[in-house]
């Protein structure tokens, strides 16, 4: 079945010649995903959009159809996570931005709790055939580990921790749907070809391994609830961060001072932050070439410790590559 590019998907100005492009698309992906074909997420997305924003009745709204479930999590979880829960909270309705009565937040909890139950239920399972669900499932089943150990059944009496872990138990398992579909997204936008970096002569790639354990452990601090770890505030964006790790990879390649096969991290400062980038050899499998090896990012994440950040500083030699980019080069 063919998809629709992304620029397809722009709505690109407000002209007549614009809404019968976009209205076509419209009607097409509805019929599609009425008669359960596999719609790309940037295509339910476009759907789910236009049926929040018609004006016409007969189009029925997302609450109408069942493939628009996850457009609607993403909006409750945008609206109330991204500020872990702490209100008020607003939403766009009819062109405006307003604030969520108090009985409407009771209704999109009630929601969210429906959605992180049936969520639970996948990630509970461990063969999963959708390799994105796998690696989330996998990941998201250590965090709930590491809570059940933060938080034994002897504390879970007390009702306060029994509220506090619930939340956070729940907070643990919509991240995670979140991240599913987060990163089926970007890897359905790009070309496989564009995660694949060339460095020090051989390739690094950024596989979905790579994804979902970078989003898991280090963004969303206040969701994760692990001050041991460090997170990305700014600078590196989930959607873009391939990208941006190609530009800065290919700019301290041009050095031509590290070698990947003598070295498992490379350590840069960006934009006044130091970053650590993790590179680990591992094995799969090719058709028609058996068991072979490729390096795997695995793990990428800011340094804020001083006392780290001096350490480097003092065992690497500083590297200027242009203004808000500096490489540390082992001495």
């Amino acid at each position: 079945m063919k998809h629709y590019l992304p620029n397809e998907l722009d709505f690109k100005d407000g002209s007549e010649k614009e809404q019968i492009r976009t209205r076509k698309i419209f009607e097409d992906l509805k019929q599609k995903a009425i008669d359960g074909k596999k719609l790309l997420e940037r295509e339910k997305r476009f759907l789910c959009t236009g049926l929040k924003l018609t004006l016409k009745q007969s189009d029925g709204r997302p609450e109408n159809f069942g493939f628009c479930d996850d457009f609607i999590f993403r909006e409750l979880y945008l609206t109330y996570f991204h500020n872990n829960l702490e209100g008020p909270f607003y939403k766009a309705k009819k062109g405006k931005i307003v604030e969520v009565t108090q009985k409407e937040q009771v209704q999109d909890f009630k929601k969210l709790q429906i959605f992180s139950n049936k969520w639970q239920r996948e990630i509970e399972k461990t063969n999963h055939k959708d390799q994105i669900l796998q690696e989330v499932a996998t990941e998201t089943r250590k965090d709930l580990k590491e809570l059940d150990k933060k938080y034994p059944r002897l504390v879970r009496k007390f009702r306060r921790q029994q509220d506090r872990y619930r939340l956070q138990k729940d907070k643990i398992i919509m991240q995670s749907k979140f991240i599913y579909h987060l990163t089926k997204s970007v890897i359905e936008d790009y070309e496989k070809s564009e995660f694949e970096i060339p460095f020090s002569g051989q390739t690094v790639e950024l596989t979905i391994y790579s994804f979902v354990h970078i989003m898991s452990r280090h963004y969303s601090e206040h969701i994760k609830d692990k001050p041991e770890k460090t997170y990305h505030y700014d600078h590196f964006y989930p959607k873009e961060l391939h990208l941006d790790l190609r530009n800065i990879l290919t700019e301290i390649d041009k050095l031509n001072r590290i070698d990947i096969s003598k070295t498992d991290n490379i350590i840069f400062e960006y934009k006044g932050v130091v970053y650590q980038l993790w590179i680990q050899k591992r094995t799969k499998q090719l058709k028609g070439k058996g068991n072979v090896s490729f390096n795997r990012i695995q793990s990428f994440y800011p340094i804020y410790n001083e006392e780290k950040i001096n350490e480097i500083r003092t065992d690497y030699e500083t590297v200027e590559l242009y203004e808000n980019l500096k490489v540390f080069i082992e001495k």
